[in-house]
């Protein structure tokens, strides 16, 4: 069996970590590679051809390494295991002190759960653009805290015109984190939806909107000064658009596929990781 372990390098902790995890898997007969790269993560098409082949993928670090990895091996066709090395770890399929239980990625003896992407698509004068989401897409002013107008349509209907710091759409994977903290529901990833929430907005409308998976979005936003808004996608990727420019967003037609070691679920995550912080 071919495991491939992915590192985040710019969390030094993470390099005993992955090297324990290499162990591991080795001892228990597994091929085992590592992609890394010099800065923290490959870049995701490298790394998505550097999956090909691979039975399945250790992605070493917090949330965020473990969305970049999982992307790019859903486009691989592989699965995805994150070992916790950040804070949170709310994506995590293992702990570091549940190394031991990497034998079962041999013998088949895990739970494998979908997770829905989102394709972003921003269309320009100049062409289009595209990438994955696993937890939202916000369109803002960027690090400028000043207000945007966004018209949001489904499936050509206008659904919210909202003027205030952004809007955030998220899968129910992304309801746990960005959106959450704007004051969107907490969603169990296994349903089958895309959640609109606005972020702070300059009215008393501030409610979110649930909405079924097979919609498409249309986005489009002006700045309250006419200047530059931002699309970013899942806090790593920053496409800036005009007044002239729109964003679809619909569900992708591939899904990632997150690796569980144990029986903890969903709202374990949930209660142990988000509620009981302290």
């Amino acid at each position: 069996m071919r495991i491939t372990v992915v590192p985040n390098r710019m969390r030094p902790e993470t390099d005993a970590l992955a090297q324990a995890v290499r162990d591991r898997l080795q001892a228990a007969g597994a091929t085992v590679h590592t992609v890394a790269a010099d800065t923290a993560l490959p870049a995701t098409a490298a790394l998505t051809e550097a999956l090909q082949g691979s039975d399945a993928v250790v992605a070493v670090g917090g949330d965020g390494t473990i969305m970049h990895v999982a992307k790019a091996a859903a486009s691989a066709g592989c699965p995805v295991l994150g070992i916790n090395g950040g804070r949170v770890g709310f994506l995590a399929g293992a702990e570091p002190a549940e190394l031991d239980a990497l034998a079962a990625l041999l013998s088949g003896a895990y739970v494998t759960d979908q997770r829905t992407l989102l394709e972003i698509t921003v269309h320009t004068a100049a062409g289009c653009r595209t990438a994955l989401a696993m937890n939202e897409a916000v369109l803002s002013r960027g690090s400028v805290s000043r207000l945007v107008d966004v018209t949001v349509a489904a499936d050509g209907c206008e659904l919210l015109c909202s003027r205030g710091d952004g809007i955030i759409v998220a899968t129910p994977t992304g309801s746990t984190a960005y959106s959450l903290s704007a004051g969107g529901p907490v969603i169990d990833p296994a349903v089958d939806c895309v959640l609109v929430t606005p972020v702070c907005p300059h009215s008393l409308d501030s409610r979110s909107r649930v909405l079924p998976s097979c919609v498409t979005l249309t986005l489009q936003a002006v700045a309250a000064d006419g200047d530059t808004a931002f699309i970013t996608v899942d806090g790593e990727e920053t496409i800036p658009l005009t007044a002239a420019d729109t964003v679809t967003i619909r569900r992708a037609g591939i899904s990632a596929r997150l690796i569980r070691l144990t029986d903890t679920t969903f709202y374990d995550g949930l209660r142990h990781k988000l509620f009981d912080r302290r």
